[in-house]
């Protein structure tokens, strides 16, 4: 299915992080591999996880916290980039866009070992984390004048296991920002 590219930043930042790790997550691992993911889609997954073992679902903003929220760099004091102006007189501003990587690892139907199922999640979360890590783009704009910048950076991440008896369950959320420039 060919997906027209959109015209406003956020999409073309999400459409950006979705081909990319198609192809990592994916493409990328070979199909009898445990920690292959079966689905990377925009937004959340809301497939059945018997069927989606292994799930990411890439969203700007985040579904679970609506304190997140993108945000000129001046708003944020925690986040700063040295030497970066927030503004220039009579001119445009940097921005942060803002987002959530949802992944899930539900090792049910397998009913592999705890310890195994353990390995094999975090085996998937750190290629997970290693591809965000390295994504690297080129600069690009969307129609509006708004400019995108590499590199994609982590703000935290957060890995938790639920399930039991040979049913074991672990969800996760990365939270990341990437800097624009709005005119």
């Amino acid at each position: 299915m060919f997906i027209e590219t959109p015209s406003q930043i956020v999409p073309k930042i999400l459409y950006t992080f979705k081909n990319y790790l198609d192809t990592i997550l994916i493409q990328g691992v070979p199909e009898s591999d445990p920690t292959r993911a079966v689905v990377v889609k925009l937004g959340r997954v809301l497939d059945n996880p018997l069927q989606t073992n292994i799930s990411v679902g890439i969203t700007g903003s985040d579904p679970e916290d609506p304190s997140l929220k993108d945000m000129r760099i001046d708003f944020d004091d925690n986040f700063k980039i040295p030497s970066l102006l927030a503004t220039e007189i009579g001119g445009g501003c940097y921005w942060w866009r803002r987002g959530t990587i949802l992944f899930n690892t539900f090792f049910v139907r397998q009913r592999f070992e705890e310890e195994v199922a353990f390995e094999y999640a975090y085996s998937f979360y750190g290629r997970l984390h290693q591809a965000m890590d390295r994504l690297n783009f080129p600069s690009f704009s969307d129609d509006y004048g708004e400019q995108a910048y590499p590199p994609v950076y982590i703000e935290s991440s957060k890995f938790v296991e639920s399930g039991g008896s040979k049913q074991f369950i672990w969800r996760g959320k990365l939270i990341w920002r990437v800097l624009t420039w709005k005119v």
